[in-house]
């Protein structure tokens, strides 16, 4: 067998790995953001109303990088 066809095995695995490794970690970010968000709609039930445009802000914020995770992994 060449040599050629063995470079380009390791290539296609590393590659297949990398995709897996790719995938996991927007599994866990998507996790992450969505307990941030969940954290951050029952604490801006208690925030004063100065601070209140910016958890909204933020709110707004996670919940379109969660849209586009999703939308990414496929879901």
């Amino acid at each position: 067998m060449s040599r050629a066809f063995i470079k380009e095995d390791d290539a296609e695995t590393q590659d297949a790995v990398d995709n897996i490794q790719f995938r996991e970690n927007k599994i866990e970010w998507l996790k992450i953001q969505e307990n941030k968000l969940q954290r951050l709609l029952e604490e801006s039930k208690m925030v004063s109303l100065d601070k209140q445009s910016l958890f909204d802000k933020w709110i707004v914020d996670i919940k379109e990088d969660i849209e586009r995770t999703k939308r990414e992994l496929g879901y």
